[in-house]
């Protein structure tokens, strides 16, 4: 039987706080967003890694949650020196940096209050 692959081939974030959240995606995860217009909207498409990220306008999609129902994971090469561009543009820390055997990990919040895990492997 053949088996099913899955690839992530892009994540949508409706977002509220328009400047703030494509400043800290921009300057924290180097997305390189660039606006567009559909409509009365506007958009933002860019790359997380090598997954295309697009921002459309919560207004648009109506959404209500009051935090986000989805957390996803970022694997950064210097913990450090992200948590510090987090804190700069908006971001905060729900936790200490957490150090396992194998990585160092922190939970964050992005402008918009979405959650996301950042990772370091330690090398051993």
């Amino acid at each position: 039987m053949n088996e099913i692959s899955f690839v992530i081939s892009q994540i949508t974030i409706a977002y509220k706080r328009e400047v703030e959240m494509v400043n800290f995606y921009n300057e924290v995860y180097n997305a390189n967003l660039s606006s567009f217009k559909s409509g009365d909207y506007t958009f933002y498409k860019g790359k997380l890694g090598e997954v295309v990220l697009l921002f459309c306008p919560n207004e648009m999609l109506g959404i209500k949650a009051e935090k986000n129902n989805i957390q996803f994971t970022v694997q950064v090469s210097n913990l450090d020196e992200v948590l510090a561009k987090v804190l700069q543009y908006g971001g905060v820390p729900i936790q200490e940096i957490i150090q396992e055997e194998t990585q160092y990990k922190i939970g964050i919040l992005d402008p918009d209050g979405n959650s996301i895990e950042l990772l370091e492997s330690i090398d051993t």
